[in-house]
């Protein structure tokens, strides 16, 4: 009982980044619609369904439907080329915010008039 306690500690724990995550985007996108908070919503979401799919789903059909190695193989790697193009998603929509951000820094100082007193 203790062991499989510790077990779903652990699966729970690994999920919490993930959780992190997605909250942050959701609470980006409800602030600015845009394609890099679109993208960013898409990956970090995808990506924590993902990850209950590696922690949760795939251990209990293993255990509970007896999967063969095959077909665990071939979910795993649906699941892998899924994740890379959500990892890609996530990763351009993260660059769109950097750039826009330090785009948006560039032209805050021309906001204000000079300073006299030099």
């Amino acid at each position: 009982m203790g062991s499989s306690f510790t077990t779903t500690l652990f699966s729970l724990i690994s999920i919490v980044p993930q959780i992190i995550g997605f909250i942050a985007c959701c609470y980006y996108i409800s602030k600015q619609v845009k394609a890099d908070s679109i993208l960013l919503i898409i990956g970090s979401g995808i990506s924590l369904l993902l990850t209950i799919f590696y922690h949760f789903v795939m251990p209990y059909f293993t255990q509970s439907s007896g999967l063969s190695i095959l077909d665990a193989t071939s979910y795993y790697t649906i699941a892998g080329v899924i994740g890379f193009f959500v990892g890609i998603c996530f990763s351009v929509g993260l660059f769109m915010l950097i750039n826009n951000t330090l785009n948006a820094n560039k032209n805050f100082p021309k906001q204000f008039p000079p300073n006299e007193f030099k």
